[in-house]
């Protein structure tokens, strides 16, 4: 599974280098916004608010709706537990790579969009947290984290506003003395500005 989802990130990296060449001046831009996240397939734990935030440069195809958009995000995943104050943080450096379909003329200012793509995350930490302790747990969970995202948004001029949603197709759980098949799923609502 991991090797097909990197095939699928290498070759929409090749397919954006493919429009960099055939359309030469990419927009670039940053982004930041909420990710609303918890792990799906486990009982017990609720969505927890953190941050997303990076950048991202966009390839437009020539003569059509489609542009290519990776992106390099700094993402805080994790859960609430319920009943208690104890909450599990574990943050990305998460590349996604979006195929992008634009409606409506190109030259409007106001143009919506859907897009969908694979991503491919780096754990950069991960902890326990209550009101009284914090507990490091970076042995317990994968250094991968392999998913897809889909969403929808609209360009007003150089200005976006996303929704999307990330679904992890991967284990996060490194321990076997977790639950099973844990994976990360998020909301995620985002501004950004081209340049």
């Amino acid at each position: 599974m991991k090797k097909a989802i990197s095939g699928i990130v290498l070759g929409l990296f090749l397919l954006a280098g493919s429009t960099a060449h055939a359309q030469m001046m990419p927009q670039f831009g940053v982004k930041g916004g909420l990710n609303y996240s918890t792990f799906n397939n486990t009982e017990n734990t609720e969505y927890k608010a953190g941050a997303l935030a990076g950048v991202f440069a966009n390839f437009k195809v020539p003569n059509s709706p489609m542009a290519v958009q990776p992106e390099v995000l700094y993402a805080q995943y994790g859960s609430n537990f319920e009943d208690t104050d104890a909450k599990l943080s574990i943050d990305y450096i998460q590349i996604p790579v979006l195929a992008k379909f634009a409606f409506g003329p190109s030259e409007s200012t106001v143009v919506p969009e859907v897009f969908f793509g694979p991503y491919a995350g780096f754990k950069v930490n991960s902890e326990v947290e209550g009101d009284e302790f914090t507990v490091e747990t970076d042995d317990f969970f994968e250094s991968t984290d392999f998913g897809v995202a889909v969403g929808a948004g609209v360009n007003i001029s150089q200005v976006s506003l996303e929704f999307r949603y990330t679904a992890g197709l991967t284990n996060v759980v490194a321990n076997s003395t977790f639950e099973d098949n844990q994976k990360n799923g998020a909301f995620s609502l985002t501004a950004g500005i081209s340049f």
